[in-house]
């Protein structure tokens, strides 16, 4: 593998957090460091692998320190996982959480209210 490679890796892992996630970022750290929680624990881990070969390629004695092979594992781990998000579906499940939350809420004000009118005597 070239070094070369791990810049384009670091690229294209960072134009599907954008596309994916919706996380706009100018570098891949800041947008593994803007997804968060949105990422689980094994591709936050592969994309700071990332990030740190992407570093260490810049410097002449530390690209030495660069494991090629878990750089690309790491790469097709986070394509992978990046790839069976789908924007829509995340759209929509969040809208449906938060419309859950609201008739939940309003359930229980109308609940309590009707309490408040029986235990006054009007109800």
């Amino acid at each position: 593998m070239k070094p070369d490679n791990v810049q384009r890796y670091a690229d294209e892992v960072k134009s599907l957090i954008e596309m994916r996630l919706g996380v706009k970022a100018r570098t891949l750290e800041t947008a593994l460091a803007k997804a968060g929680r949105l990422l689980p624990k094994r591709a936050q881990r592969d994309g700071a692998y990332l990030v740190d070969a992407q570093r260490y390629i810049g410097h002449p004695k530390l690209q030495a320190r660069v494991d090629f092979d878990k750089v690309s594992k790491a790469h097709a781990a986070l394509v992978a996982h990046l790839k069976t998000i789908d924007p829509n579906a995340r759209r929509i499940t969040g809208l449906l959480g938060l419309l859950g939350v609201i008739s939940f809420n309003l359930i229980l004000v109308g609940v309590l209210l009707v309490m408040v009118l029986i235990w006054r005597g009007y109800l």
